[in-house]
């Protein structure tokens, strides 16, 4: 009789294995860069004024009074930053005769703008601040740069027989002759 089989258990079923393939050395992902705001340009600062709607639209229009003379500005930003550096070469005195720092308005009725001014103007406004608070005078960077703009757009009228012209809703990027 021929003798019976041994008996092997059955295997348990289990859960089907995933294979992964064997990874090659990487060198490890970067980290998520920063964010950081766009740069505005090599060599300029982002400077911000509080500003009335009727203040800018009469700066636009001593922008193209001014180019329709002969200046040299061809975009707002830049006829800004000589309207600032011009203000920043006034004496502490000038500055005080002429300008009309203004505080804080009952109510609101403007808006915060912001230009791209080169830094060296930008350092030149702050010598000039600190010299006005030297001489009793204590304007901020916003009201420094509205006092600058008030006065160039005084100074354009001026020159340009009493009237600015009304400018477009929307400025030209640059101005071409």
């Amino acid at each position: 009789m021929p003798e019976p089989a041994p008996i092997t258990p059955e295997p348990t079923p289990t859960a089907p294995t995933k294979t992964t393939p064997a990874r090659a050395k990487t060198a490890p992902l970067p980290s998520a860069p920063e964010k950081v705001a766009p740069a505005v340009g090599a060599g300029t600062d982002r400077i911000g004024s509080y500003l009335t709607q009727d203040e800018v639209d009469g700066a636009r229009g001593a922008y193209l009074a001014d180019w329709s003379n002969g200046g040299e500005a061809d975009t707002f930003a830049r006829w800004i930053a000589a309207a600032m550096d011009t203000h920043a070469a006034r004496t502490p005195q000038q500055r005080a005769a002429r300008g009309n720092l203004r505080g804080r308005a009952a109510e609101r009725s403007g808006a915060s703008r912001s230009f791209s001014i080169p830094t060296s103007t930008v350092k030149r406004m702050r010598t000039a601040i600190t010299a006005d608070q030297n001489a009793g005078r204590w304007p901020s960077d916003s009201a420094s740069c509205a006092e600058a703009i008030a006065l160039a757009t005084e100074d354009a009228r001026s020159r340009n027989g009493g009237t600015l012209p009304t400018p477009p809703a929307r400025l030209p990027n640059r101005l071409v002759r």
